[in-house]
């Protein structure tokens, strides 16, 4: 009823090897992209089909009946630019060095759906590319991304009981098979800037929030922090994915005395920001949270971000030594550069999740929930340096410690701003 496994007969005695180069159809330094940030492929792109990676043999021979590779599904569910490769060629390398470790000794193969979803397009791709996976066999998917189909498909996860690692921010996504390595934290994000914007000696500033799943607790966060440092709201607007009359608000904001400007959302609409500041000739501060992290996405993305301070994950320039000889390896092994976020947000979920096999008792998707509960202080490459990620029974955010940053993109430049350490008031009294 079933075909037999099949061994490509590419396995090495020293090292981990994969059947593809890399994980799209781009060839190396194709994209043409000078800036670090930005990502590493193109438009257009997409995943090789099959993909399977062998562990070193060591010198081992089986008794002749090949292994059939353990399955972990990719759940791509938004337009990502540039960042297919930035995403699935981290991937192979987080499973190549973790069977090069002896973290796990079966072949592995990468199984991806492109189902994208919520806000542009229909919720129920995106639950329809999460069943497939699992029909598929995957015992682990990585992903969603976007706040909107993490949350819609929540239910159905904790139903078919195969756990997603999601990208998401939204805190209310963490269930009994609902994990993160999360791009974020979405109120926290808000916090962070309410805080920043007070730090920096801002007391009048215009709100933008982004309808949505999680946009009431991206405004709801920042309102009552605000509040709490004396901060005034000067303008407070509710916009959609694709927003209208910018201009117009930025320039009310403007005339009521605005210093500066924060926006909390998932990003589609900081794309036209930079055309309403030049309009109107303005210059304020300005930040937001992790909508930030769209320069990557494309060139023209990273243009529109001109001018923001936002949260990001990348730590202080060369501090975190396992992002910095992650990206040598990566360098070395796709022969292309690439240092933007998804690099080492996607190494650090593939290594979730090849840990998560390794200490499962049985290849099944139970047993790797139970896995994933076991990681213990694993590195991450992510954020500064003490930056780890570590999951448990009732604890299924993975990072720990200084996974976010501050960081603006000023004149071409992504310049790193801080770790984000809040003190109490009281201290400045001490």
């Amino acid at each position: 009823m079933f075909p037999e496994p099949i061994d490509h007969g590419i396995a090495e005695a020293d090292r981990a090897v994969s059947t593809v180069r890399s994980g799209t159809d781009t060839p190396p330094d194709s994209s043409g992209n000078t800036t670090w940030y930005e990502g590493g492929g193109r438009k257009g792109e997409r995943a090789h089909e099959d993909i399977v990676i062998y562990p070193p043999t060591r010198g081992l021979a089986t008794q002749g009946d090949p292994f059939e590779p353990v399955k972990i599904g990719i759940l791509v569910d938004m337009d990502l630019g540039q960042l297919l490769a930035d995403w699935l060629d981290p991937t192979i390398l987080a499973i190549e060095d973790a069977l090069n470790e002896g973290v796990y000794d079966r072949p592995v193969q990468i199984v991806v759906a492109d189902a994208r979803g919520l806000p542009r397009e229909n919720y129920l791709k995106c639950r329809k590319g999460y069943e497939w996976l699992v029909d598929q066999g995957c015992v682990i998917v990585l992903g969603p991304m976007i706040s909107d189909n993490c949350l819609q498909i929540q239910d159905l996860v904790n139903e078919r009981k195969c756990a997603s690692i999601g990208w998401t921010g939204a805190w209310k996504y963490a269930s009994e098979y609902a994990f993160t390595v999360a791009n974020g934290d979405i109120p926290t994000e808000g916090v962070m800037c309410a805080q920043w914007l007070a730090g920096q000696g801002h007391t009048k500033v215009g709100m933008f929030w982004e309808q949505g799943s999680s946009g009431r607790d991206y405004a709801d966060f920042f309102r009552e922090e605000a509040q709490r440092l004396g901060i005034t709201i000067t303008r407070d607007v509710k916009l959609g994915p694709n927003p209208r009359g910018l201009t117009e608000h930025l320039a009310a904001m403007r005339d009521q005395g605005t210093e500066a400007i924060y926006y909390g959302g998932y990003g589609y609409g900081t794309f036209h920001f930079a055309r309403a500041f030049e309009e109107l000739g303005w210059d304020p501060p300005r930040v937001m949270g992790t909508a930030f992290m769209f320069y990557s996405n494309t060139n023209e993305w990273a243009k529109a971000l001109e001018g923001w301070h936002g949260v990001d994950q990348l730590g202080e320039d060369g501090a975190n030594p396992n992002y910095n000889a992650m990206i040598e390896r990566f360098e070395k092994r796709f022969n292309r550069t690439s240092r933007n976020v998804v690099v080492a947000l996607a190494y650090d979920t593939a290594r979730v999740a090849i840990h998560g096999i390794g200490n499962a008792a049985m290849a099944t998707p139970k047993d790797v929930k139970d896995g994933l509960e076991r990681i213990r202080w694993l590195p991450a490459t992510n954020g500064g340096p003490a930056t780890y990620i570590q999951f448990g029974p009732y604890d299924r955010k993975g990072y720990k410690g200084d996974f976010l940053t501050i960081r603006e993109l000023r004149g071409g430049e992504l310049r790193f701003d801080g770790y984000h350490r809040p003190q109490f008031p009281s201290n400045k009294d001490s």
